[in-house]
Parts: C-alpha cells; structure tokens; sequence
C-alpha cells in the first residue's frame, strides 16, 4: 500500500511538473519579443564581464603551458609567476601586431583614400566601354539614367541623416573601448584569482545540487572547456601562420595593399569555412582597382595558400580538436551565423561540438542500457 501511495505522489509530482514547464513555455512564447529585449538589455550590460571571461580564456591558455614548464616548486608562486607572464606574453603580440602591422596598415589605407578619385574614374570608364560595346535598348537607357538619377536623389536625401548616425556611431565606438578596457580588467582579476573563483563555483554546486548531479555538471564544464580551449588556440595560431604566409607571398608577387589582405586574411580565417573565402573576397575587391590582373593572381594565391592550410597546417595546429566531420562543421558554422552573426560562426563550431559529444555519450549510455535489458530478459528465459 505504501509503494501503491509513493508511486501516486510520485506521478502527481511529475504531472505538475509537466503542467508547470508547459505554462511557463507557454508565457514565454506569448512574450518573446519582451524577453528577447530584456535579454539583449542584460547582455549589454554584463558585456564587459562577457568581455573579461573570454580575454580571462584566452590568457588561461599560456598560463596552463607556464605552470607546466616553470620549475617552481611553490605552487601558489609558480601559478602567479604563470599568471603574470601569461598576460605580458598576449599584451607583447598585441604590441608587436600594433607596431609591425598598423603602420602598414595605415598606409594602405591612406593609398587607397589617395587613389579613390582614379578608382571612381577606372570604373566610369568601364561602364562607359560597357555601355558602348554591348547593344541596349533605348528603353533600358532610360530606366538606367531614371535610376541614376534616382540614385542621387536618394543619396543627397540620406546625407542630411548621417550625421546623426556618425554621432551614434562614435558614441558606440567609445562604448566599445571603454568595455574593452574594463573587460581586460576584469580578466586579470579572474586569472589571478581563478583557484578562488573555482572554489566559490564548486561550493555552491555542491550546496545547490545532489552528488550525481554535481558529477555530470564538473563533467560538462570540463568537456566545454578542454574544447573551447583547443578550439580557440589552434585557430589562433592558424590565423597568425596564414596572415605571416599572405602577407610573405603577397610581397614576393608584389600585390598591392599586401598588409591589409593579410590583416582581413589572418582576421577572417578565425571563422571556419567561411572565413578564408570573405577575406579572399574583400581583399580581392580592394586590390582590382589598382590592378585586375593582380587581384586574379591574389585569388589564385589565396586558393592555393587555403589549400595548403586546410590539408597541412589545419591538422597539425587545430587538429581534431572539435570533432565533428565537415557536414557537421558546415552546419554549425551556418546555424551559428545565422543566430547570433559573426561571433556565432566562430563560437558556434566548439559549441555545437559540446553539444555533439553529450548527445553521442546519452545515446551510447541509453543503448546500453536497452542490450543490458534485453540481455537480462533471455537470461531470465
């Protein structure tokens, strides 16, 4: 009789359960727009500490090599020695891109300014000898000139409205730099008291959650941090390769605005799949106004260098490291940039490869489960 009154309080308890998460789900949908701006609301707020656990990351992984190799015997000194040369170790290569790669970069781009008034005139020519040599109707001519006109019109009416928009666009900049910094902060405070941090974390899981619970939770964290981590070192150290390497080949075939190609090429290969083919693409836009043929022969180039870092450097620096085949590559990079942009293409692959493992170590579990059943029942007949 009691087992009977365990099992009613039991399937009670689940139905209201069930019914709870059903109202709630419910509320949700009716108020999705209002929850997503109250999300996006607090993401803007907490966005230097979202700033911070990723620089915090990011520094983390210099650090574990330093406490590895410095033969220390303290340990509390060995992990500060570690911090503090893990932060001077990412603050020199931003220095060293600042002051090796910027003035490049500066110049490249005071060229361009320069040679704006010869582009604008190459491409007038162009669609003049367009025009000239290839036979249009009157009728077309004159939906082309309405829309140039049109086009003018437009533009002149948008100018009175830029400056408005020039004057958000400065005040987004500042609030940018000024989470930046306040992130770099905050991921100095997290590296240095990281162990305290994880203690604090690890209490309240403990106070808040059963052993089994506690158990899968370590697991998972652990899990999304050796792959985030693998994840963000081996792309790094590819974008840097394969910057020095355009930005090498770029010089020998003397192609112009080689430090800018460089830049967007080692930036956008961080992106995966995706990102080597839009820094081909938009530095090949910038170059063939200086040149055509040079902008083919840095296509040709870039798809060589693709090629010899997706099949010679890719497995040695990144590796396996996400473990997912190309299909499901392919689709976390799409579903990540079509949620959340640009970030969602560089982060969606390492989390979407969480996501995988625990959903193939579930269904392993539960098919064991099922051959240990069946096994049991023919045993018992």
């Amino acid at each position: 009789m009691r087992t009977t009154d365990k099992m009613r309080d039991l399937t009670l308890k689940n139905m209201i359960i069930l019914v709870t998460y059903i109202a709630i789900l419910i509320l949700c949908l009716m108020n999705f727009g209002t929850i997503m701006s109250f999300i996006g609301t607090l993401i803007s707020i907490i966005k230097p500490f979202i700033i911070g656990f990723i620089l915090a990351f990011i520094f983390n992984i210099p650090m574990k090599y330093f406490i590895k190799k410095l033969p220390i015997e303290n340990d509390k000194t060995r992990k500060l020695i570690s911090a503090i040369l893990s932060v001077l170790l990412v603050m020199l290569v931003i220095a060293i891109v600042i002051m090796v790669v910027l003035p490049q970069v500066i110049e490249n781009v005071r060229t361009l300014i320069d040679n704006l008034p010869e582009i604008f005139k190459q491409i007038e020519e162009w669609l003049n000898y367009f025009l000239k040599e290839v036979k249009i109707s009157p009728d077309i001519m004159t939906k082309v000139e309405e829309f140039q006109q049109t086009l003018g019109q437009t533009i002149l009416s948008k100018l009175s409205t830029w400056v408005p928009g020039i004057a958000l666009g400065v005040s987004h900049f500042t609030t940018g730099v000024i989470n930046i910094f306040m992130g770099f902060v905050m991921a100095i405070y997290m590296l240095f008291s990281k162990d305290k941090l994880m203690r604090q974390v690890k209490r309240v899981g403990k106070a808040f959650l059963t052993e089994k619970q506690f158990y899968h939770a370590t697991d998972v964290a652990q899990l999304t941090s050796s792959t985030f981590e693998n994840f963000l070192a081996g792309q790094l150290t590819e974008s840097v390769i394969i910057g020095v390497l355009c930005y090498i080949g770029c010089i020998l075939l003397d192609i112009p605005y080689a430090s800018i190609a460089a830049v967007v090429i080692g930036f956008t290969n961080i992106i995966p799949y995706f990102g080597p083919i839009i820094g081909a693409f938009i530095s090949s836009v910038l170059i063939v106004f200086v040149s055509p043929m040079k902008a083919v022969i840095f296509l040709i180039f870039s798809t060589l260098l693709q090629q010899f870092e997706s099949n010679l450097i890719y497995p040695h620096v990144v590796g396996n490291s996400v473990g997912l085949s190309a299909l499901w590559v392919l689709f976390a990079v799409s579903a990540g940039g079509g949620l959340f942009g640009i970030p969602g293409m560089i982060f969606g692959l390492p989390t979407f490869s969480v996501i995988y493992e625990l959903l193939r170590r579930w269904t392993n579990h539960r098919l064991n489960q099922k051959k240990q059943l069946s096994k049991a029942a023919l045993e018992s007949q």
